[in-house]
């Protein structure tokens, strides 16, 4: 069942069904079928650290162009990235990732980025301190 914040159905949520002016299972009836077309998605962006995710860095990765499609498919199925994308400039595949420690980075590079094929070199550039993000930090 889609829901809202916490475990709520939207259903359930009054406020809803009286700006849509419809009742609760036919707000529910829409957001399920947004859903299953695909036109309605739910991200969740929270503080890695409050996990224990204490490093936050980019990578920069200049690949094969014949490997650079499924390097970046690659990329988009690892657990610690967030984000990964083709870009031009002097790298052409950028990502974001999230790892508890400089070891788990290094071991990530290592062992997860350095077997894939075409990578020609790799630029990581870890986050000293976030300024702003969607989320607010909790104190």
């Amino acid at each position: 069942m889609l829901s809202g914040s916490g475990t709520t159905p939207f259903s359930e949520r009054p406020e809803l069904s009286k700006a849509t002016g419809r009742s609760p299972s036919s707000v529910q009836r829409h957001l399920d079928r947004l859903r299953t077309e695909g036109a309605l998605n739910l991200s969740v962006d929270f503080d890695p650290q409050l996990l224990g995710y204490h490093m936050s860095t980019r990578l920069w990765l200049n690949v094969a162009p014949a490997h650079l499609r499924t390097g970046g498919e690659t990329l988009a199925t690892h657990p610690a990235i967030a984000f990964a994308a083709a870009i031009t400039g002097t790298s052409n595949l950028v990502a974001s990732g999230v790892f508890r420690t400089p070891g788990d980075l290094y071991d990530y590079i290592d062992r997860q980025i350095g077997p894939l094929p075409g990578i020609q070199s790799i630029e990581t550039a870890p986050t000293l301190r976030e300024v702003k993000r969607l989320a607010p930090a909790l104190p």
